[in-house]
């Protein structure tokens, strides 16, 4: 009866419809011998950034919305509903929250709690700034329904398909516009509202800036930040809206990938990320540092930074939480990778060696024995009396394990044997806790088989993986297909470029921009939408420079 009395009113009859059905992305009726159909189509993206709003562009784009309209049959509509955006709400939250801290700074007396709540105090102001400086925006629907009259039902949706294909086409060509096909939930949304029955509709609904509207452009909701909910971390500004960009917490147990050349700002971009899970959510983080940069930057935040000389490990003895199986394999893996062995050969010779042996060995016992000399160049993991024991409160964290200093053969064994541990101890614990595991320099260690098993099974298991790297090539295909989110800095060099085409698949008009983009300056991904936002990262609180790293 709702879809009769709605068809009455659109097509201006008084006959009640025979037949009515909704069929995505189709509304159907049939009056005596004519058959009415109305298709539905709803913005869903624009390539906004490639469409600079000069004077001669608007132009030209308030010129093919005319075209638009001289495609369309007759009594074919456009239809923008603009929705409810409550800023002032958000801003309100935010600034009770600010409230609430300084308040709360001023009676705490533990040092480590207080540190964290002026952090947190310092993002809170910094994500309120940038919210009060962005452009306005809009939340709104985008909508175009074509009609089709016919004594034949067929002949009547071939006329719609054929006229909704060209203007697909069309929108995409000229306006940059994406067009989906609704959805039946979406159309009875729109019909309800149309009757009056509803306020706003509940389809989907785009952002859109004041300087685009006026050009009828949607923005996907998706490609913009969920400001009004905050459940996430702010790492840094759009450059084409000047509002936040929000790294969503329900995100990170799908990866995030970050590459870019040496010098550009991925250091300072994963201290953000820290900084921001440590003081604004309960998220446990453990990260692993290569070089020595990351853990100057997130110092001030991290309860534990753990150095090899605090953690001593040694590969002939297996913590207690392994098996002599699994052990082999994880110390396998990791050095095979490193010194180039063959793994079948490591694994057993470690396997003998564990099984033979009761006491810690020396270096010349080292040099000396058949099983152990293959393994000559990481001596310093043969001989030290390992500390198993107190692995387990560093999963708590937050953690960072600092191997700066060391020799380029023990780090990328010690960090990949640290990533075995780790992801064993967190395998044995039940507490559903959400972590964080965040790995800079990634190179040294993505291809090790526990990488990828943490990839695959991060998002059943609660555990994010967020990795930074120089090379585009430096990722496996296998972790770059379960990775929700990658942010990647520019670079003027061909290589770079070429491998970002070649391993991620990246079309031109994407590649273009990584030429142009500034130090501290990246393009941000996600696996549902392939147009980027341009970020200018922001920088952690503890960073007293403007150098990234």
């Amino acid at each position: 009866m709702f879809i009769e009395r709605v068809f009455e009113k659109l097509i201006g009859s008084e006959k009640i419809c025979e037949y009515y059905d909704v069929k995505s992305p189709d509304l159907i009726c049939k009056q005596g011998s004519r058959y009415i159909v109305v298709r539905y189509l709803i913005g869903e993206e624009v390539d906004y950034s490639l469409r600079e709003l000069d004077l001669s562009k608007l132009k030209d784009l308030v010129s093919s919305f005319s075209e638009l309209l001289e495609l369309l049959p007759p009594r074919s509509e456009i239809k923008i509903i603009k929705k409810e955006f409550d800023l002032n709400k958000l801003l309100s939250k935010i600034s009770n929250e600010l409230m609430n801290l300084r308040a709360s700074i001023d009676v705490v007396e533990e040092p480590h709690i207080k540190k964290k709540a002026e952090i947190k105090l310092k993002i809170l102001e910094s994500l309120y700034e940038n919210i009060v400086k962005g452009k306005p925006v809009y939340r709104l629907t985008f909508v175009v329904k074509i009609y089709s009259e016919n004594t034949n039902l067929s002949s009547a949706i071939s006329y719609v398909n054929t006229m909704s294909e060209r203007l697909i086409v069309f929108l995409k060509s000229t306006l940059g516009i994406n067009l989906k096909k609704a959805s039946k939930k979406e159309i009875l949304e729109i019909l309800r509202y149309e009757f009056g029955l509803k306020t706003i509709p509940d389809a989907k609904s785009i952002i859109i800036d004041n300087s685009r509207a006026s050009t009828l452009l949607p923005i996907p909701k998706y490609k913009k930040p969920s400001f009004e909910t905050r459940e996430g971390i702010p790492i840094g500004i759009d450059l084409e809206t000047g509002w936040p960009v929000i790294l969503p917490l329900d995100i990170l147990n799908k990866h995030v990938v970050i590459i870019g050349p040496t010098g550009r700002g991925k250091t300072t971009l994963l201290a953000t990320i820290i900084e921001g899970l440590i003081s604004l959510s309960n998220t446990h983080v453990f990260s692993i540092d290569f070089k020595g940069d990351l853990a100057n930057l997130i110092n001030n935040v991290i309860e534990y930074q753990v150095t090899p000389f605090e953690f001593p490990i040694n590969l002939l003895h297996v913590p207690p939480i392994f098996n002599i199986v699994e052990w082999s394999i994880a110390v396998a893996d990791a050095v095979s990778h490193v010194l180039g062995i063959d793994y079948d050969t490591i694994v057993n010779g470690i396997s003998k060696a564990v099984i033979n042996r009761e006491k810690y060995v020396s270096v010349k016992n080292v040099l000396l024995d058949k099983d152990l000399a293959i393994l000559s160049p990481l001596v310093e993991l043969l001989t030290e009396k390992p500390r198993y024991e107190v692995f387990d409160k560093y999963i708590k964290g937050p953690t960072v394990f600092n191997l700066g200093g060391y020799g380029t053969a023990f780090q990328n064994v010690y960090g990949g044997i640290i990533i075995y541990l780790y992801n064993k101890f967190v395998s044995a614990k039940k507490d559903n806790q959400f972590r964080v595991l965040v790995i800079d320099e990634a190179w040294r260690i993505s291809k090790l088989k526990v990488i990828e098993a943490l990839a695959k099974e991060g998002r059943s298991r609660r555990i994010g993986l967020i990795m930074a790297t120089q090379n585009p090539s430096d990722i496996p295909r296998e972790v770059i297909e379960n990775t929700h989110t990658l942010i990647m800095f520019g670079s003027p060099n061909e290589d770079y470029i070429r491998d970002a085409k070649r391993f991620l698949g990246l079309p031109n008009s994407v590649l273009n921009k990584l030429y142009y983009l500034g130090i501290g300056e990246a393009l941000m991904f996600n696996a549902l939408d392939p147009h980027p936002i341009i970020l200018k990262v922001r920088c952690p609180v503890s960073m007293k420079t403007d150098v990234l790293r």
